[in-house]
């Protein structure tokens, strides 16, 4: 993982999911990407010069970021940035494709980081529309300090078992213990694809697992990854809508908005 992309607004949840993105970057020796996208009111009269103003104040602004960074992180971190007009789902899927990015990290507001507001916001759509893997950060995680790795998975069977690859770059260069989750619902045992675990196996990785019973898929994962200490959440987003189910019933919605665990979601997507 040599490319990470973090999108900011100059917020405070972006701030936050900034810092994430610059612990990740030196742990993964990886070059950071910062990216700002505004959009534009006209292309010509008055308000072109409006549209000229608000570039220079932002383009202001990711220098002074940018200064700031380089001159605490000037012999560690390798960053890159910049400022692009355009829709911003559409200028980050774009740039993803420029720099190359192999992980894109996305600040949330409030507690609400796997809710209601993150299925009707930018991380949403991203989640929705690109195959890169997404770290969701909520503004009210804490400091980074992971210490568990919970991979929650359904009973399907995985296209593609290197879907997990960024997950186990995350446990090997975070050395953090991998804990696989399956929770069943209502009166039906189920079971995750066994070559899951030959593929965590044949990487040379140890994990738990465990099987949780839960008439609320959410509420499991939820429960379960908040008494692991400092956890890091790990969902497979699959064409077959299993990620946005979990966010179907009101009793889910409102449980997601208590969550304050950091997110990634890989992308299990058919060829």
């Amino acid at each position: 993982m040599k490319k990470i992309l973090i999108p900011t607004d100059f917020s405070e949840n972006a701030t936050k999911a900034l810092n994430y993105a610059i612990v990740l970057a030196n742990e993964f020796k990886a070059t950071l990407h910062v990216l700002h996208t505004f959009q534009s009111t006209s292309h010509a009269g008055r308000l072109a010069n409006v549209d000229r103003l608000i570039k220079e104040d932002r383009d202001k602004e990711m220098d002074d970021l940018l200064d700031d960074l380089k001159s605490k992180y000037q012999y560690s971190l390798d960053i890159k940035g910049r400022c692009r007009k355009g829709y911003t789902v559409e200028v980050i899927e774009d740039e993803i494709t420029k720099v190359e990015a192999e992980l894109v990290v996305m600040g949330t507001q409030g507690a609400s980081s796997i809710g209601k507001k993150i299925m009707g916001s930018t991380t949403s759509n991203l989640i929705k529309d690109i195959d890169t893997p997404i770290l969701v950060i909520p503004n009210e995680a804490k400091d980074i300090n992971f210490e568990h790795l919970v991979v929650a998975l359904d009973a399907l069977d995985n296209r593609d078992v290197n879907v997990l690859e960024p997950m186990l770059d995350f446990a090997k260069t975070l050395n953090l213990p991998i804990n696989l989750l399956h929770v069943s619902s209502g009166s039906y045992h189920t079971d995750i694809d066994p070559d899951i675990k030959e593929y965590i196996t044949q990487n040379g990785m140890d994990f738990s697992y465990d099987k949780v019973q839960s008439n609320d898929v959410l509420e499991g994962i939820l429960d379960y990854a908040g008494k692991k200490s400092n956890s890091l959440l790990c969902l497979v987003s699959r064409e077959r809508n299993w990620f946005e189910s979990l966010f179907r019933s009101s009793i889910s919605q409102q449980i997601a908005l208590q969550s304050d665990i950091p997110l990634l979601v890989l992308h299990d997507v058919a060829e």
